[in-house]
């Protein structure tokens, strides 16, 4: 063999090695914003989650409130309706 065959040898084996040291990481870097594609969309999807969720627990809350307005007002009609008869059968 001589030493124009084993340059050459040489030669084609580190391009060999050079082009897939450079595929692996053209791969990697490829996966690398595919994953942070992936968190991106999965960060935006649960702060979407927790702006609904909070919107109905507020809207649930107004709800409850507005139930106890009503009962508290009922009950105070109930307390003073009862005060007029107390009045009433002391006099």
């Amino acid at each position: 063999m001589t030493e124009a065959q084993f340059v050459a040898i040489l030669v084609g084996f580190a391009i060999t090695i050079l082009a897939s040291i450079g595929s692996a990481l053209t791969a990697l870097l490829i996966n690398n914003s595919r994953l942070t594609d992936l968190k991106d969309f999965l960060n935006s999807r649960i702060t979407e989650s927790k702006d609904t969720l909070r919107a109905e627990i507020k809207a649930g809350d107004a709800a409850i409130l507005s139930q106890m307005a009503t009962h508290q007002m009922d009950l105070v009609s109930k307390i003073a309706e009862l005060d007029n008869r107390i009045t009433r059968l002391e006099r």
